[in-house]
């Protein structure tokens, strides 16, 4: 870390030098700091990082266990538990350059490799693209005909070689679409031109595995119930735009249903990208020639069913890689980047309603403050997970009875024309209960389900200098049970922690734009019961000795980054750090509602450094692993100004890259790279290891933040703000 603290402190006074002047001063820092690392015991390895090869990008994740042994990213971290049969199959290999509108469209065939020689009862998707040139980060969506199985998105590219990432995902959930004929389609808009000159060269292969791992995850579903835009017949996908479009479906549902849960994938674009840093109605025209982006930072994702209300959702605030600063992002990016989670909503106590054999009205909806509905826009889907009885047995029941609590937003604003607006928002309470009876077939007892959610917020924001300055502090947590007989048999926690601060300025000489912003964000999520998704202790299953009924995962992410842009977005550069720190651990059955972070065992953690997208240190634990501990470290890169091409242009408005842009004349897109070769062998081992990492700082930035924000939850709500800053400023 210290290399980077000495180029963000120099940065500024650099930038007034002038480019050659501001290389010779880079590389005096660089010396200093050089020196710093050795005599900290860190050897070089140039090898690494002079190479001219694409920058791997990379998210912070647990590991999938393929039929080579754990994989993270490219590398193979352990061996493989058993010698299942399996095979391969090539699902796309496709270049996204003009592609808005024009999705990656195939017809899949269950390959009789995988559903022929033997029965596959695992899937895993493996996604790896290569990138160069200038562009935004784009948004992606996987679906099997009209239902969404994978949301993704890019890393930024820069100037050749450029980027390459590599990404895994367990769809063994979705086996019973994969079981059938279906219209792939791979939904990745882009646009190349003159400026924006980077496309994505990105191959899909699914692995199947006639291996079954058990997990606290419930059995694959028997059927997969698509709500959508059902648009997979015109060769499109079929995404929702909310409010563009009312996201409505007429679905009937098949009478013999025991369990249905329904997930929801829905995410902020445009206007709404940013919506967690959003400000109160009340202070958006607090600058003249400015609107601030308004209806403030909170955001609800809500299912009905026939007009009653069924389920919430609480998106989680994803930063993509070109969100805030882009240099905060490479070649690590933000929790959830590469693998959007989806918010599972148990429908079981509709069953009475759903399965007498007529259509049901599904709709969902995006608002914010006061129930108002959300600026363009969001991208929503769904789908409908459906556990059957035998056929011809009838499910029946009463109709639901719903109770929910009104949001109890309290806003304080406080504001000086034209100086400041400090605000703070609070929701202490939020509840929706939901329970009915139901008798699944003839001779069944009747039995009283339920599903219950309970949602707080807080969100702190001050905001000046025109609107080209903003800090935010907040935290989004909550709580989704489900029970039969009042035992609890479902249970998920989050908290979303976010605090960042923004601080942009320009034009400055040749610089059109400066940008200094510091992120820390993290995530802590406990999952325990029969989730309708991999949850990530699959892999693990066969070394636990007692049975495990969930998992939690606790990671936080901390970094600083400068970014300048030259001659109105034509050249742009930056310096960058980050830290993450990852823990994935097993739950047992007495821990079932406990929101706290426990590990019996602790599965996997990983602990990554990045300066200037040089990986300074990294270091991974395996639960008794074969290898053992990975533990890895560099000199951070030295990134002199005068490389004017490493980002793609910053949005006028502020905040990061968009991916909606109007562009001009398309040209040809360039030389098309290389697909990367097969997985490497495992990894070197530098040091052997069987118990646990006992690292000290994991997660204590993020229990400060959350603790310091739920004391503010506890705080008298009519707290006088006469005193506060922005009205000190207005009385000057």
């Amino acid at each position: 870390m210290a290399r980077f603290w000495g180029f963000a402190l120099m940065a500024p006074a650099v930038l007034a030098l002038g480019r050659a002047r501001m290389r010779d001063a880079m590389r005096g820092v660089v010396d200093v700091v050089d020196n710093g690392f050795v005599g900290h015991g860190i050897a070089p390895r140039a090898d690494e990082w002079t190479a001219k090869k694409p920058l791997r990008c990379f998210q912070v994740a647990s590991p999938v266990m393929t039929p080579k042994g754990l994989v993270v990213d490219d590398e193979i971290i352990d061996f493989q538990s058993s010698n299942s049969s399996s095979c391969q199959v090539t699902l796309m290999d496709h270049v996204f350059a003009n592609s808005y509108g024009q999705p990656f469209v195939a017809n899949y065939e269950p390959p009789s490799c995988a559903f022929g020689r033997f029965l596959a009862s695992r899937v895993i998707v493996n996604l790896t693209v290569v990138s160069e040139g200038r562009q935004y980060d784009r948004l992606a969506v996987m679906w099997l005909g009209d239902t969404e199985v994978w949301r993704t998105s890019t890393a930024e590219p820069k100037a050749h070689p450029g980027i390459v990432w590599t990404y895994w995902k367990d769809m063994s959930n979705y086996i019973s679409l994969w079981r059938q004929p279906q219209t792939l389609i791979f939904d990745l808009g882009n646009l190349v031109n003159e400026k924006y000159t980077g496309s994505f060269n990105a191959t899909l292969t699914a692995t199947f595995i006639d291996e079954y791992l058990p997990g606290s995850q419930a059995p694959p579903a028997d059927k997969i119930v698509p709500f959508s835009a059902l648009r997979s017949s015109q060769n499109l996908g079929s995404a929702f735009t909310y409010p563009d479009e009312k996201a409505q479906s007429l679905i009937t549902l098949p009478r013999n249903i025991k369990r249905a849960v329904a997930s929801i994938a829905a995410n902020g674009q445009a206007d709404e990208e940013f919506w967690w840093s959003n400000v109160p109605e009340q202070g958006v025209k607090t600058f003249p020639n400015v609107t601030l982006p308004g209806l403030g930072s909170f955001r609800e994702v809500r299912l009905w069913i026939d007009g009653g209300l069924a389920g919430l959702s609480w998106p989680y605030p994803v930063v993509f890689t070109g969100g805030i600063s882009p240099p905060l992002h490479r070649p690590l990016v933000g929790i959830q980047a590469f693998d959007l989670r989806e918010q599972e909503i148990d429908i079981t106590p509709w069953l009475g309603l759903l399965c007498d054999g007529g259509q049901h009205n599904f709709t969902m909806e995006v608002v914010g403050d006061n129930d108002a509905v959300v600026h363009r826009y969001w991208v929503l889907s769904a789908k409908i997970f459906l556990w059957l009885n035998e056929e011809g047995s009838e499910t029946t029941g009463s109709t639901p009875q719903v109770k929910v609590t009104e949001p109890d937003v309290k806003k304080r604003v406080s504001s000086s024309p034209n100086r400041c607006l400090k605000y703070k928002q609070t929701i202490s309470r939020r509840e929706l209960y939901i329970k009915s009876s139901i008798k699944r077939g003839e001779g069944a007892n009747t039995t009283n389900t339920s599903w219950r959610q309970k949602f707080m917020m807080i969100n702190d924001g001050y905001v000046k200098n025109g609107g080209n300055f903003q800090q935010v502090k907040a935290l989004y947590k909550g709580e989704d049970v489900a029970e039969e007989e009042h035992l609890m048999y479902y249970y998920t926690s989050y908290q979303y922690p976010i605090s960042t601060t923004y601080a942009s300025k320009g034009p400055d000489w040749q610089y059109s734009l400066t940008l200094d912003a510091n992120l820390t964000q993290g995530m802590e999520l406990v999952v325990n019961g029969p989730t309708a998704f991999p949850n990530g202790i699959e892999p693990f299953t066969y070394k636990l000795r007692e049975k495990h009924h969930g998992i939690n995962i606790k990671t936080v992410r901390g970094g600083h980054a400068f970014f300048y842009q030259l001659n109105g977005g034509n050249g742009s550069g930056g310096f960058g750090s980050m830290h993450q720190s990852y823990a994935l651990g097993a739950r047992g059955f007495i821990d079932i509602a406990d929101p706290k972070f426990v590990t019996e065992p602790l599965l996997y953690s990983r602990n990554v450094t990045v300066v200037n997208e040089t990986i300074t240190q990294d270091r991974q634990y395996v639960y008794m692993s074969g290898i053992g501990t990975i533990d890895r470290k560099s000199p951070a890169q030295v990134l002199v100004p005068g490389d004017d091409d490493q980002f793609a242009p910053m949005r006028t408005e502020g905040r990061g890259s968009s991916r909606v842009i109007s562009g001009d004349r398309p040209v040809d897109h360039g030389k098309v790279l290389a697909n990367p070769g097969a997985l490497p062998p495992p990894v070197q081992v530098y040091r052997r290891e069987t118990e646990e990492p006992t690292d000290e700082n994991l997660g204590d930035v993020l229990d400060k933040l959350t603790d310091e924000l739920k004391e503010e939850l506890k705080e008298e709500v009519g707290k006088d703000w006469e005193e506060e800053i922005c009205e000190k400023l207005g009385k000057r």
